[in-house]
């Protein structure tokens, strides 16, 4: 298990999303105030890329389909039927860190 440093707190203004790499894997970020979120960056719907969509801090939205999801658990809200896969996150010092273990991958039906 390792956790990753992917910069200061105050690098994230709240609602922002930033897609970074992290040990080989691509990983949306998403400024949530006092703490990241930290997702895998295309929609679990139909791969849609998250970091054109929108997010007050506490919701985010993919544009293509408007599906919502909770930022604190990953729960889908409305018309959503998938909730989002996540990475643990962390705040020491000042720095955030991610832990990554393998990449998240949603499954899709054929």
């Amino acid at each position: 298990m390792s956790w990753y440093s992917v910069g200061s707190l105050n690098e994230f203004t709240d609602g922002e999303l930033k897609t970074v790499e992290v040990a080989g894997i691509q990983v949306l970020l998403v400024g949530r105030g006092e703490d990241v979120a930290a997702i895998p960056p295309m929609c679990p719907h139909l791969e849609e890329p998250l970091v054109h969509g929108m997010c007050d801090g506490r919701l985010l939205t993919c544009m293509k389909h408007l599906w919502q999801w909770e930022l604190d658990d990953g729960s889908p809200v409305g018309a959503a039927e998938a909730p989002l896969k996540m990475y643990a996150t962390r705040v020491v010092d000042g720095q955030v860190e991610i832990l990554v273990e393998q990449e998240l991958i949603y499954e899709r039906e054929s």
